[in-house]
């Protein structure tokens, strides 16, 4: 689920709660996983998920590591810098069961994970470390803390929904198995009334020659249409929904469900505009849209939520824990700034 508004025009309580739901990786994925990513979901307690709302990122330094796989003494830790004007209290990572249960799952997926919760993956902290990709629990937690889009989903799940609730009861840990797919494959699908109506290429900032040509975007359209009336029509439960998948290269052409997200404005309509999508008739030829030209490139929703440009400035040679710390104490000088 995208979590930036992107159709203003629609209303506040555009979406139900039940569909939310519905779209929650663990609500789907047994039902299709001979058609998706190889991945494993894990569940977390109430503690874990206030972690990772709380505030501050904590890595663990040399000196704190009683081995490689350790993450410390864990509770709270008072965090002294000799190159820091103060001292902070961050709380510490300390779910040495869930830890061991990640890294053996990143054992199980061959080593590389992508991490994600019920809805989101940390896109917007992909500048932590230039990639999503993850090999450690290290990694993982830290994309985790530092996402903006995973803040919503811990505690704004509902926020469009006409609902006094704010968020699911349990959480999951989503792993999947890292695949370094082609950004022209990957296509956005939008079903109203169980017809799908309209695809958009799902990265709108990239011109992609090749599904420009007639032929090509004909055939990847097709098989769209097959994938969607074999396979998720006759097994997912909503009739309004948004899913995403991804086409091999030609000329197999193979289609892999990515992930589902609810019809509304919290999930971003690619090329289209939610006001359009609402407003197609089902029945009629499917709306395929791919970027002609680099006037309709569109910017990335997640360069909407990046970091300022004095923390992309600061020393790549600082190790992670300095650059961290001295990420934090720009963002809250920002933030000082902005409030006076």
């Amino acid at each position: 689920m995208d979590t930036g508004d992107s159709g203003d025009a629609m209303e506040s309580h555009d979406m139900n709660e039940e569909d939310v739901l519905a779209c929650r990786f663990d609500a789907w994925f047994e039902r299709f996983r001979s058609v998706t990513f190889k991945s494993e979901v894990l569940p977390l307690s109430e503690e874990f998920v206030k972690y990772l709302h709380g505030d501050g990122i904590r890595l663990r330094r040399a000196s704190d590591q009683s081995s490689e796989d350790s993450w410390g003494e864990g509770g709270k830790t008072q965090k002294c810098d000799a190159n820091s004007d103060t001292d902070s209290e961050v709380e510490e990572a300390n779910f040495p069961e869930l830890e061991e249960r990640i890294r053996a799952a990143i054992l199980r997926l061959k080593g590389h994970v992508l991490p994600k919760l019920n809805w989101s993956a940390p896109k917007d902290a992909q500048w932590i470390y230039g990639t999503l990709r993850c090999s450690s629990v290290e990694e993982i937690l830290t994309l985790l803390k530092a996402s903006d889009f995973v803040a919503h989903d811990l505690v704004h799940s509902f926020s469009h929904c006409n609902t006094n609730r704010t968020r699911p009861d349990t959480f999951t840990l989503v792993l999947r198995r890292w695949h370094d797919l082609r950004e022209s494959g990957e296509f956005r699908c939008f079903v109203k009334d169980s017809n799908l109506v309209a695809v958009s290429q799902r990265k709108t900032s990239g011109l992609f020659e090749h599904i420009n040509q007639k032929s090509e975007s004909e055939a990847i359209l097709a098989a769209i249409q097959d994938f969607f009336e074999s396979t998720i029509l006759p097994q997912f439960p909503l009739q309004n929904y948004v899913v995403d998948v991804y086409v091999d290269a030609a000329p197999r052409r193979r289609l892999w469900l990515v992930d589902f997200s609810p019809w509304g404005s919290t999930t971003d309509p690619c090329l289209f505009e939610w006001d359009e999508l609402k407003e197609m008739a089902t029945g009629q030829e499917v709306d395929l849209r791919v970027v002609r030209n680099q006037g309709e490139c569109r910017s990335k929703l997640e360069n909407y939520h990046c970091l300022p440009v004095e923390i992309a400035t600061l020393n790549s040679q600082d190790n992670q824990q300095d650059f961290l710390e001295k990420a934090e104490k720009l963002l809250k000088q920002k933030e000082g700034t902005s409030q006076q």
